[in-house]
């Protein structure tokens, strides 16, 4: 029997013109029929999470003449090759399409419906995902909403106005994350308003029978709890122990900020801005965290952090001195970071030892942390971090140590020693 996964597109075609979606599991089925006023679809890898949730939109936008829907993930750059994808290769027919705009990416249907596709990239100088703030939504999908903070979560939910559907909703899918993250939280334990929804990879049975031998051999350790399972769970292993008292906002004040930099584009680009109290405690103030972005489009949101904490220094990943130039030229204050890494290590586990606190909307940053765990090999655990979703712990590194350097003027410290690595 041809399922919602395996058919074949122009039958999968002519099945839905007819009969509507097929599902290949009962949590698909749920989140199509639910009018809970939040859904969460969360699951391991190819458990038919962002399929259902493109299915609703395009499902929804038929049915409802004229509905403004909004799909969203927390970066723009990552919607082309994931969410935005499926919806209009697997989802939407061909034909069914009579308007768009690529540059807005909306795109609309014969009835007037149309479905917008969002970023959540925070403006540079207030913080907040402003492109959303004047839209007017009937429903929203919200793919892989782990990567969101949840002032984000409570933005979209604000733009359900739209009076032309009985419900309104905001629906979303995500992999699992700590079982401390927000989004888990929220749903825990479930209500008649908040509606959640688990699967396995095993839950699809549409995938090929060498697939799912495969996930089945794994080993059972963090990743197939977390990637097959869908568990939320924290790696054994765990590098750095954060209470959940530690998670917090702090106004200051503070006697001097450091900021930590990682590079990256198809890995996060990720900088911490810390601050330092009177008494010595660290706290984690602000975040900068985005995939798919050149270091032209971050150095705004850099301008700004050093416009807005005074003395601020950034400490930058060494091994991209060009990078390092290019911010410089730009009018930022920016050094290559000091990158002994398990002294780095050690100076943020005696920070935290000593009450550093994670300001909640670092979600980058509060989202790697579980998943920043010590190598093994066969006799143990080896004194060297796996190198996987990293970005925002390495940058906390760079700029907790920063503060041991010369805790007085690191900038006029580390500048001369630094200059020729970084011209």
């Amino acid at each position: 029997m041809w399922t919602l996964e395996n058919a074949p597109l122009p039958i999968l075609r002519a099945l839905r013109a007819e009969l509507g979606p097929a599902f290949v599991n009962d949590q698909q089925r749920v989140f199509m029929r639910s009018q809970a006023s939040e859904v969460l679809y969360s699951g391991a890898f190819r458990a038919g999470k962002s399929r259902i949730g493109c299915e609703k939109a395009y499902a929804l936008a038929k049915r409802y003449p004229g509905i403004p829907i909004g799909i969203f993930r927390k970066t723009a750059a990552s919607l082309a090759a994931s969410t935005e994808r499926t919806l209009l290769h697997d989802v939407i027919p061909r034909g069914e399409i009579v308007k768009s705009n690529r540059t807005e990416r909306w795109y609309e249907l014969a009835n007037g419906s149309r479905i917008w596709l969002f970023g959540l990239d925070p403006d540079p100088i207030t913080g907040l995902p402003s492109k959303v703030g004047s839209v007017e939504l009937g429903w929203a999908f919200v793919d892989e909403a782990a990567e969101c903070a949840e002032s984000d979560w409570v933005m979209v939910k604000g733009r359900l106005s739209w009076p032309g559907i009985g419900y309104h909703q905001i629906a979303a899918a995500t992999n699992p994350a700590s079982p401390k993250h927000w989004l888990k939280v929220r749903f825990t334990p479930p209500t008649p308003d908040r509606v959640y929804l688990h699967a396995s990879t095993f839950d699809n049975p549409a995938l090929p029978a060498d697939y799912l031998a495969d996930a089945r051999a794994g080993v059972d350790d963090y990743f197939k709890r977390r990637y097959v399972l869908g568990e939320w769970v924290g790696a054994e292993g765990m590098i750095w122990q954060l209470p959940d008292s530690q998670v917090q906002h702090r106004e200051g004040p503070w006697k001097a900020y450091r900021a930590g930099v990682d590079w990256g584009f198809v890995h996060a680009f990720a900088c911490e801005v810390i601050g330092q109290s009177g008494s010595g405690r660290l706290s984690v103030v602000r975040e900068v965290y985005a995939k798919g972005a050149l270091v032209r489009d971050i150095i705004p949101a850099l301008l700004d952090i050093q416009g807005t904490y005074p003395g601020i220094v950034f400490h930058a990943d060494p091994s991209e001195p060009a990078y390092i130039a290019e911010c410089r030229a730009a009018g930022l204050k920016m050094v290559a970071a000091r990158n002994d890494v398990n002294d780095g290590i050690q100076a943020v586990s005696v920070a935290i030892n000593d009450g550093l606190t994670v300001d909640p909307s670092c979600s980058g940053l509060l989202g790697e942390m579980p998943g920043y765990v010590w190598q093994q090999d066969r006799n143990g655990m080896k004194e060297k971090p796996i190198e996987i979703n990293d970005d925002a712990c390495d940058a906390l590194r760079y700029g907790v140590i920063a503060f041991t350097a010369d805790p007085d003027n690191p900038w006029a410290n580390l500048a001369g020693k630094t200059a020729s690595t970084a011209a």
